[in-house]
């Protein structure tokens, strides 16, 4: 696979991306992914969309550490657990 520039179109952006153009624009129009609309066309930069993507999976990581530490005091645990084990019970 060849590098993608470093300017996108929306086809290959959503192909980096490994998603549908029809999402990666919308999600666009929305504001939920980076992206500039040149006339009728997008453009990406492939380095927002690689941050974005960073962004997306830690904010998932730090939903799945709530979410732990919720489930933990509900069942009355209030130990400090080793940052290891906490990457072991996400699967990290």
């Amino acid at each position: 696979m060849t590098t993608p520039p470093e300017v996108m179109t929306a086809a290959e952006a959503a192909e980096f991306l490994r998603t549908r153009p029809e999402t990666l624009k919308r999600l666009a129009r929305q504001g939920k992914v980076p992206g500039a609309k040149l006339g009728h066309e997008w453009r990406f930069l492939r380095q927002d969309l690689a941050d974005f993507l960073a962004g997306a999976y830690e904010a998932q990581v730090d939903r799945g550490l709530v979410e732990m530490a919720r489930e933990r005091m509900a069942d009355g645990e209030d130990e400090w657990i080793p940052l290891e084990q906490v990457r072991k019970d996400l699967g990290l």
